[in-house]
């Protein structure tokens, strides 16, 4: 009889985030065709994905990086790394961040277990060589690399030195979603958002990087027959929660400004929203517009990373990063024109089952791990 193949999906944490989304979305893909998953965190034992995997019948190991203590810290870590990989039978390992293959690279290499490492954004690359030297060491130890913006490609090709036929573009792939009035409406009432009112939503952490600041003062700045009848809502928390609650108060915005925190229910919530904003500095391939566009809400974002090759012609509006004037201009023509916003629906949405299709993106990793497309039980026979 042979095995059915195991693979491990290692996230960053159990929160919600753009590659922790990835990941859980990858892990119940491969269950779905037939594979056995586990998944882990880096650097977190319990958290809102966890509960979500676990939920689907996917078993979730507790592999935080925090737990180990003392001067040998990694080489405890790595060799309990190197145990459950050869414990657990792993087959392959996908994991998430240039920096995870620190904690996994040598134990895998060592176990004999394929390796495919995906970079989301190469923010940390501006911290210098301290950062730079130990991520070209470690990317040897993948067996593959792929990045979500074919912009990041070039960087592991030639500052890392990473062999060009090993690094990928493998776009972050989404399932479109039914909009429909009846699940915008349960989803608003839930949410304690009036039918009138017109909801600009938020999602991700609230963290430096993702400049919120810079979206409070575009949203305190839109024109008053805009700004009365608005409301943005935050969904996740951060380092920066604090920060952000002060400055609503300063800018007036306490009666317009909703803290809704971390939620495990993200495809729905974005039911409720009338649009969706970022004003990040820096980013990948935002996990969080493809879930935005495939529920039919229409995007407003900053032009970084692959944000201008996912909004194209015509299906997103993008500003330059830390202008609020600018991104409250787009805010305000997507929420004075209802032909903008149907127009740019529709056009993201031809472009999502086109280019993102979730199907297509799980067929590419499953290459990548050299595993195949799917594995039923017939395949069990030897």
């Amino acid at each position: 009889m042979r095995a059915v193949p195991v693979i491990a999906e290692g996230l960053f944490t159990f929160q919600i985030g753009g590659s922790e989304r990835v990941g859980a979305d990858l892990a119940l893909e491969f269950t779905r065709r037939g594979y056995r998953v586990l998944c882990f965190a880096f650097h977190d034992s319990d958290g809102p994905m966890r509960v979500q995997l676990e939920a689907a019948g996917i078993r979730c190991l507790d592999m935080n990086y925090a737990q180990c203590r003392g001067v040998f810290r990694r080489v405890i870590y790595l060799w309990k790394f190197w145990r459950m990989l050869r414990n657990e039978q792993v087959s392959a390992l996908h994991v998430h961040h240039t920096a995870a293959l620190i904690l996994c690279g040598i134990p895998a290499r060592l176990a004999g277990v394929k390796v495919v490492m995906t970079e989301h954004a190469l923010q940390w690359r501006e911290r210098g060589p301290r950062y730079h030297a130990p991520a070209q060491r470690y990317c040897r130890y993948a067996t593959e690399v792929t990045v979500v913006d074919p912009a990041q490609a070039d960087y592991f090709r030639t500052e890392l030195a990473v062999p060009p036929d090993r690094v990928h573009y493998v776009a972050n792939g989404v399932r479109v979603a039914a909009r429909t009035a009846e699940r915008v409406g349960h989803m608003r009432r839930r949410l304690g958002i009036a039918p009138e009112v017109f909801a600009f939503f938020y999602v991700g952490r609230l963290d430096p990087v993702k400049d919120l600041g810079t979206l409070l003062e575009a949203f305190a700045a839109l024109p008053a027959d805009v700004l009365s009848r608005s409301r943005l809502y935050l969904v996740g928390d951060g380092t920066e929660r604090a920060m952000l609650e002060a400055k609503r108060d300063a800018l007036g915005l306490a009666e317009h400004l909703v803290f809704l925190g971390v939620r495990n229910d993200v495809a729905e919530v974005l039911m409720a929203a009338d649009a969706v904003v970022m004003s990040s500095r820096s980013e990948g391939l935002p996990m969080v517009l493809l879930e935005a566009m495939a529920a039919g809400v229409p995007c407003v974002a900053t032009a970084v990373g692959g944000i201008p090759k996912l909004f194209g012609d015509d299906r997103g509006l993008s500003v330059p990063a830390q202008d609020a004037a600018k991104l409250a201009g787009a805010m305000t023509s997507i929420a004075r024109s209802p032909e903008l916003r149907k127009r740019l629906v529709e056009n993201a949405r031809e472009n999502l089952q086109q280019h993102y299709a979730l199907d297509a993106v799980v067929d590419r990793y499953l290459a990548l791990l050299g595993l195949p497309r799917s594995f039923t039980a017939s395949m069990t026979v030897a």
